[in-house]
């Protein structure tokens, strides 16, 4: 029996960052089942109707299906050399149902193409009358076309082929691409095209507070390690640069100047890919391209705004964290601590404070 998708709110972006604008399940959900909150999001269960879209354009994968286990999926495929996953809808049988062919995401889809599985996807004929409409179809696409994309990156021309019926599209041409499909690139990503590869500056928004910030235990994810495995497979010497795509859940971020070390895109950060490493003398803000998941919500909690994700990605086989920002530390003149500021200072915030508080108390 189907069942609606288990939400896991620490993993969610919004509940970590509470100004935070996606809504990738929200725009992947054809029902309108999804509720978007400052808490996360919630599912109507009376609307749901247990597709598991919204499961797979979650980079955090804050939602888990328990008709979508894409790990154990991937275990049994293991040493196979041919896989037909079927969706439930069409009624045909496969060696693995799901519950839409648009919730076997695009990382499901590489891995077991590299591996030599002749894959097949059944049912994709039954797309168009399914009720599960547009959004199904279109995200299948954005997967396959992904798969191409990785596919180029890693040299793959050694990858098994995936059959489609034509009826569904097959793989989509770089040419191919319609207004609805661009439209729904924008819509799954949270934000327009353009903001990928720009940062936001301050007329798009206003600083948000840091304690928009809820601390919550950080993690991994198993469709990110199952990514980076592939990535880390591939034995080509030329290491192609990898676009940035919705479906592909990796992302290599950048920080021109303008960083003031407020260390808000690493308290954000949900899977440590952004990590803060300090010595007595020394600050520094490191990124790890193994760890991110392209979610997006450093650039949003970005105080001063210039932290964005590239629009493709360079250094996809970067064994170790590379440096995005150092800074030497100050010592202050009154407690004689260190500290990190983005402009040169005589005192620290805590002793700049206290002078501050002394003379509006005594003049």
């Amino acid at each position: 029996m189907a069942t609606q998708p288990e939400f896991h709110a620490t993993h969610c972006t919004r509940y970590r960052y509470r100004y935070s604008a996606c809504r990738r399940c929200a725009d992947a959900c054809q029902y309108d089942a999804v509720a978007l909150s400052e808490e996360g999001i919630s599912i109507n269960p009376s609307a749901c109707r247990n597709c598991s879209l919204c499961v797979a354009v979650c980079p955090t994968e804050a939602l888990a299906a328990a008709d979508l286990p894409r790990i154990d999926i991937l275990k049994r495929a293991s040493g196979q050399s041919a896989l037909t996953i079927a969706c439930a809808p069409s009624g045909l049988k496969g060696d693995e149902v799901v519950p839409c062919l648009g919730s076997v995401d695009a990382a499901m889809l590489a891995h077991l193409s590299s591996r030599g599985v002749a894959l097949t996807l059944a049912g994709t004929q039954h797309c168009s009358a399914c009720a599960h409409g547009e959004n199904a179809m279109r995200q299948l696409e954005l997967h396959l076309e992904a798969l191409a994309d990785l596919k180029s990156a890693v040299d793959g021309d050694h990858w098994a082929d995936i059959a489609v019926p034509a009826s569904c599209g097959g793989q989509p041409s770089k040419a191919e691409h319609s207004a609805a499909r661009r439209h729904l690139f924008r819509r799954l990503v949270g934000r327009g095209v353009d903001r990928i590869t720009r940062p936001i500056t301050q007329d798009d928004a206003p600083p948000a507070p840091l304690k928009a910030i809820r601390f919550a235990r950080q993690f991994s994810t198993a469709g990110r390690e199952v990514l980076q495995g592939l990535l880390d497979r591939a034995g080509n010497e030329r290491q192609s640069p990898l676009p940035a795509h919705p479906a592909i859940f990796a992302a290599q971020v950048e920080a021109p100047r303008g960083c003031t070390a407020c260390e808000a895109c690493a308290r954000a950060c949900p899977t440590d890919a952004l990590q803060v490493r300090e010595s007595g003398v020394a600050w520094e803000l490191a990124f790890e391209f193994s760890r991110c998941v392209g979610c997006g919500v450093c650039t949003e909690a970005c105080q001063p705004r210039v932290l964005r994700l590239a629009p493709a990605m360079h250094h996809w086989k970067a064994p170790q964290p590379v440096e995005l920002h150092a800074r030497s530390k100050q010592r202050c003149d009154r407690c004689d601590r260190f500290f990190v500021s983005p402009e040169p200072a005589d005192m620290c915030l805590a002793c700049t404070g206290d002078d501050e508080d002394f003379a509006s108390l005594f003049g």
